[in-house]
């Protein structure tokens, strides 16, 4: 979570890394996530990272190949944008993407492009907001970026949007337009990709843990034990009260394949 509205890309990471590395409460909670994400991971290689950003994954998965629309660090392994991926067809193993999903204005454009590059066999492992009814108050009271549920998150019009000048596009909403919402409509239009999994995560730890922006109201040696006492709590109830979504996209070999996964 954060309340600062920045006018370029490479500022907010510089804040985020800032706020990265002078608190480790919210470097708990991430590597919580990142070991999910890791467990998600297909066993074909490479793994390739887009919107790589800070850097933070790369640490903690540092055989990745991290990448960014923008040199935004040494990290940066190339650039690449993830709706127009300059890598050749079946080449890639997996694709991981933290919070960058609802920063694409035509996230459609970057599924299409992952069917394409994805080995099959090969997974899209996505972590972003739930828009459930506690994570829809959480970000819209105290998180800077739009939440919008009435998208056409399939327009086909690859226009430049003013809005993305400056990279700065955002929709919270995106992740829970596609894979839940118009989720029949997006297997008929991405038909090698299908939801391997898709997981509801996290409650009232994370926003204690005041994300980038707010001071951390949980100690950081009890991050990890509240984590896994709530995981257990908030099962049944995950989605109306989940924060995150997981989700796991895998590519198949076949239309058959496909139906009978």
């Amino acid at each position: 979570m954060a309340k600062e509205i920045f006018d370029n890309y490479l500022k907010e990471l510089k804040f985020q890394q800032k706020v990265w590395n002078n608190k480790p409460a919210l470097r708990t909670i991430y590597h919580i996530w990142y070991r999910k994400i890791v467990a998600a991971l297909s066993p074909l290689r490479p793994v390739v990272e887009l919107g790589a950003g800070c850097g933070n994954f790369k640490a903690f998965f540092p055989t990745e190949t991290a990448t960014d629309i923008i040199s935004c660090g040494s990290h940066i392994d190339c650039i690449v944008d993830a709706m127009h991926m300059n890598f050749p067809d079946n080449s890639i193993g997996n694709i991981v993407m933290i919070d960058c999903l609802h920063h694409l204005p035509y996230p459609l454009q970057f599924l299409r492009e992952a069917q394409r590059v994805l080995q099959p066999g090969g997974r899209v492992v996505l972590l972003e907001p739930a828009v459930t009814p506690w994570g829809k108050f959480i970000y819209q009271h105290f998180h800077h970026e739009r939440l919008d549920l009435t998208e056409d998150i399939f327009r086909e019009d690859m226009e430049p949007i003013p809005a993305n000048e400056k990279l700065l596009f955002n929709n919270m909403a995106i992740a829970t337009l596609l894979f839940l919402q118009n989720r029949n409509r997006l297997a008929r239009k991405c038909h090698l990709l299908r939801i391997r999994t898709l997981e509801h995560l996290d409650f009232l730890v994370y926003p204690a843990i005041g994300g980038f922006s707010y001071p951390s109201l949980i100690p950081t040696f009890f991050v990890s034990f509240l984590h896994k006492c709530e995981s257990f709590c908030i099962y049944p109830f995950r989605h109306l009260c989940g924060m995150r979504l997981l989700i796991v996209l895998e590519k198949v070999q076949s239309m058959k394949e496909k139906v009978t996964g």
